[in-house]
This record gives C-alpha cells, structure tokens and sequence, in this order.
C-alpha cells in the first residue's frame, strides 16, 4: 500500500518542475527556458499521462499524505532557490530589451503556478501556513490573492461583483473590472484607510503580501538595477492580469446572468488531465475545490457532471485572448453541458475534445 500510494504521488512533484526550470535556465544563462517548456510542451504531457481513471487514484498511506502536505513548504523553498539564481544571473549579466522580455515570460509562467501553490496554503488551517501562503503571494507579484479569494469563495455565482464572469464579458471586460474592483478595495484610497487602521486575519495577510512584493522587487531591482526592478514590475502586472484570465475561463457562462441558480451552486469548469492536476496541485479540478474548499489538493478529482473544458489551459488561455475563437470553443461545451448536466466528455490522452461537444 506504501509503495503504490508512493508511486502514485510522485506525480506531484511535477509541481516543482517550474521552478527547477528556471534555476536551470538561469544557470545556463537560456531565460526563455522555463516559459518555453511550460508553455509549448507541457500541454503535450495528456499524451502521456491521460486522464483520472477514478476514487482509486485518491486512496492515500497516512505516511503519504503527511508528506504530500509538506510539499507546498519544499516548493516555497526550490523557488527561493530558483529566483536567488535568476537575481545572480541578472546581477552578472547584462540585460537586454530580448533577454528582458524572456525573462518576463519565464518569470510570468513560474510565478502563475506559484499562485497554485500559495492557493493551496491559503486554505490551510494552520496560521504559519496561512502567512506562508500570503507571502508567496506577494512573491509571485499578485499580493492581493488571498483577500480576492476569499470573496470569490464567499460569493459564487456573482457576476455583478465581476466574481463570476458574465455570459456577454471578453476576458479583456471581466479583466478589467475586476481588477479596478479588487485595487479600489486593497490599494485604492479607501482600501489603503483599511489596510492601515484594521487587525483582521484578512488584513494581516494582505500585509504581509504587500511587504513580500515590495521586498522581491527591492531584491531585483538590486540585482539587475532599474531594467531589473522593470522586469520584475511587469511580471507582477501580467500576473495581476493572468489571475483574471483563469478565473474567467474557470467560470465563464456559470454565473446568475445566465443560471438562475447559481448562487445556490459551486459551479466552475474542470480539466481531467491527469498531469495539469499535478501540475497545478489540483487547481484544474475547480469545482470538487469549490464545493469541499478546505479538502487537501491531493484528495480532489473532478466532480461527476461538472462543465469539462474541451481543452487544457495553455490551449484556452490563448483563446480567451481572442474573443470569437472563445465563443466558438466554448459555447458549444456549455450547450452541451446544459442540455447533459449528468454527462462528463474526456479527451482521455487527447489534447483536444472540442468534437465530443459538436455530436
């Protein structure tokens, strides 16, 4: 039972592939390493690893489990590692506007999926995982996540507090609210008053994600000097800007605009594959995550009957950026799943099953 439960969670260790590739890609001084792996063959692995084959896939040693619930702290301490390698590279090496704007681009995927990771923590009960969590935050340039998340958890299916997206929104519309809301109550002028005169856990967090943000920005900006600290700052916005993009394709067309229900609902789009599960520590199975928040990741599989995304994520975040290739993708799994609540197309080890949703 060890051994097979151990077999089993190695998966997850893909977790810190991420950030190993940036290390690696600092050392031999290739910055569009990471970003380029990720973003180009990564959406490939389905080939391979396929898709959940059920419960069986979730039955844990206690021995397992325990170690699986320090993976998160192993993570946080390979991508110190990883971005103090990137700072030496930058510190020794000149930046130009190309090497500049790969970093970005590896920086922008590596801290996306520390995201995943700091969303793990942030639902844990312990308090010193709960501060990790926000630090990571804060390190990964998005320091308002765990405020963000919180009312997004609180507020399902709220497409007028630009919560859920609404069934007429681009991403580029859901995007841009939401991110004018969510700065008017954290670092606007009424939110700053907030910031600095209350002592909730809330408030706390947001703290220490800000002071995390600035203090790897300082970091940076020593390093590399002013084009450093401009590396950094323009990561942290595609960041700011990728959190939207996720939350838009996770629950695009599930808000109460379009379901008169789905306020009394966890409703979120979910992805099968077997290797973004790990990748992200389950963030893909959204909806199972909704309904059961505090459930560790490595005990989540997809709900029976949830929306199913005919693709992975790199494949629909390229066409959430362009509107009219969205609605084409999407809208018919939508149709599909409204008019077969009880059915769950797979693409199994395919990239692709937009065609299970044109029968």
């Amino acid at each position: 039972m060890v051994l097979k439960s151990c077999a089993s969670a190695t998966g997850y260790l893909t977790a810190l592939s991420a950030p190993v590739l940036l290390a690696v890609g600092a050392w031999l001084d290739k910055p569009a390493l990471a970003g380029g792996t990720v973003l180009l063959l990564f959406p490939l692995a389905r080939l391979a690893f396929g898709a959940f084959h059920g419960s069986a896939d979730r039955e844990w040693h206690p021995r397992v489990g325990r170690l699986l619930d320090h993976l998160p702290h192993i993570y946080v301490v390979v991508l110190a590692a990883a971005l103090a390698t990137v700072l030496w590279n930058l510190h020794t090496h000149s930046l130009t506007t190309a090497t500049g704007l790969q970093w970005i681009l590896s920086l922008w995927v590596v801290l996306m999926l520390a995201t995943c990771v700091a969303h793990e923590l942030l639902h844990r009960k312990n308090r010193t995982e709960r501060f990790l969590g926000h630090a990571l935050t804060g390190v990964a340039g998005y320091p308002v996540l765990g405020y963000e998340h919180v009312r997004h958890h609180h507020l399902r299916g709220n497409t007028s507090a630009a919560e859920w997206p609404k069934l007429s929104d681009s991403v580029w519309a859901f995007g841009g609210r939401r991110l004018r809301r969510i700065a008017s109550e954290t670092v606007g002028p009424k939110g700053m008053a907030w910031l600095g005169n209350s002592s909730s856990p809330t408030v706390r967090g947001l703290r220490n994600g800000l002071t995390a943000s600035l203090l790897t920005w300082a970091a940076f900006g020593v390093a590399g000097g002013w084009t450093g600290a401009a590396v950094y700052a323009l990561t942290a916005l595609i960041v700011a800007c990728g959190v939207q993009l996720v939350t838009y394709m996770q629950h695009w067309g599930l808000g109460d605009d379009h379901l008169p229900d789905a306020k009394s609902r966890e409703l979120a789009w979910e992805d099968d594959c077997r290797f973004e599960a790990w990748l992200t520590m389950s963030m893909s199975v959204h909806q199972t995550h909704h309904v059961d928040a505090g459930r560790p990741y490595y005990c989540l599989e997809p709900t029976p009957g949830s929306p199913r995304m005919p693709a992975g994520y790199v494949l629909l975040m390229v066409a959430a950026l362009i509107p009219p290739v969205w609605r084409r993708t999407m809208t018919p799994a939508l149709e599909y799943w409204l008019a077969h609540p009880e059915l769950s197309p797979s693409a199994g080890r395919r990239v692709l099953c937009v065609a299970a949703y044109r029968r």
